[in-house]
């Protein structure tokens, strides 16, 4: 299965980072040249900001080298990901992926998700299940050949930010996917495991737009017909968060995750007995 690495020409710091977390688990990567800001052309017409839409661009990158790869999965990853432990042998081979998948999200955001009750075993402790609700974020995943030409198809026009077209059930092309999530997950952002930004982020959402009351409409819609199509409205259950399996982050071993600073006294929320620090919580300064 190829690993595909999304990085800027000019981001030589995320290079050197993601080169050595991928040396760390011993597997080989391809980087993609991610599409600058400054290469992007007016987007006046797009409701995303120029920075979303060059990252979504570098995604439909990846998107057609699987497409138009010789093999049945790929995984995309961005430049800031830190992998947890396991991460290896899952990420050697696609022997683990069933066969009916066609995303498979490896990353955790650490916040609340609606997953499938019933869970696939697989080695050293991890599972899979089905994912139902929105799981923000595009750091790491897996996905099939022909749900990546899929979504090529679809994405023509950018209807959403990408990590939403990907993993919100209010857009078609999230509820027509046979969509896992890994638990433990497998990678997350930097910041969300380090406790500090060391790697800014290069698309910083704009505050809340607001939706076209015709687009909530049909996102209602789209969301509805993904739980009907999908047979989730009672065997689902939603979860704290997607714990992030044991890691090394900055040359420090990390359980958990302290989200955005340490936490103040020690107290933690725990996900599956392992702490977790809130971006929102009242113990992280």
């Amino acid at each position: 299965m190829r690993c595909l690495v999304i990085n800027l020409d000019r981001s030589r710091d995320r290079l050197a980072h993601v080169a050595s977390e991928f040396g760390r688990i011993g597997v080989p990567f391809e980087r993609v040249s991610a599409i600058d800001c400054a290469d992007c052309g007016s987007v006046a017409k797009s409701r995303l900001s120029a920075a979303e839409v060059c990252c979504f661009l570098s995604h439909r990158s990846c998107w057609e080298i699987v497409a138009n790869g010789a093999d049945q999965y790929g995984a995309v990853f961005e430049d800031d990901v830190v992998f947890g432990a396991g991460a290896s042998s899952l990420l050697a081979s696609d022997g683990w992926v069933p066969r009916d998948a066609d995303v498979i999200k490896l990353e955790t955001h650490f916040a609340k998700v609606r997953v499938g009750r019933k869970e696939v075993a697989l080695d050293d402790g991890f599972s899979l299940a089905r994912l139902y609700g929105l799981h923000a974020g595009a750091a790491g995943y897996v996905l099939s050949r022909s749900a990546a030409q899929r979504l090529l198809r679809r994405t023509t026009h950018l209807r959403g930010e990408v990590d939403f077209v990907l993993f919100h059930p209010g857009f078609m092309t999230c509820s027509l996917n046979r969509i896992y999530q890994i638990m433990p997950a497998l990678c997350a952002q930097h910041h969300f495991v380090s406790g500090r930004e060391r790697f800014p982020s290069l698309v910083r959402r704009p505050g809340r737009r607001p939706k076209p009351f015709l687009d909530r409409i049909v996102g209602e819609a789209v969301r509805t017909f993904a739980y009907l199509r999908n047979q989730s409205l009672t065997a689902t259950r939603k979860i704290e968060a997607v714990a992030l399996s044991g890691s090394e982050v900055d040359g420090k071993t990390v359980h958990g995750a302290l989200v955005y600073g340490q936490p103040a006294h020690g107290h933690l929320d725990k996900v599956a007995g392992m702490p977790i620090a809130r971006k929102n919580s009242p113990t992280v300064r």
